[in-house]
């Protein structure tokens, strides 16, 4: 039992920092790159069924040029970071 909550928990959080992700940076864009973003159906495809690995291609998407490799690329691995520290702190306290 402790797997499948651990399981429905990261995945929760993968969604919920994916949103709070692209949505963060969809706030701070302007002009021509705020319309290169995902359509609204399209965004709750990638959040949902893709979690993180929407993040660069949100970033690359919306900027098309290095820097937005680069920001993508910051942004994904963090994300990964905090899902990995949650899931081994989960696991911990689910023994």
């Amino acid at each position: 039992m402790a797997e499948v909550l651990e399981l429905v928990l990261s995945a929760a959080l993968q969604i919920c920092l994916t949103l709070w992700v692209v949505r963060r940076d969809e706030r701070q864009l302007t002009g021509l790159e705020a319309r290169r973003g995902f359509p609204p159906a399209t965004f709750w495809v990638a959040v949902v069924a893709f979690g993180p690995l929407s993040i660069p291609v949100h970033f690359i998407r919306t900027r098309r040029n290095w820097s937005g490799l680069v920001f993508g690329l910051f942004w994904f691995i963090g994300t990964m970071v905090v899902i990995g520290l949650a899931g081994l702190f989960l696991a911990k306290i689910l023994e």
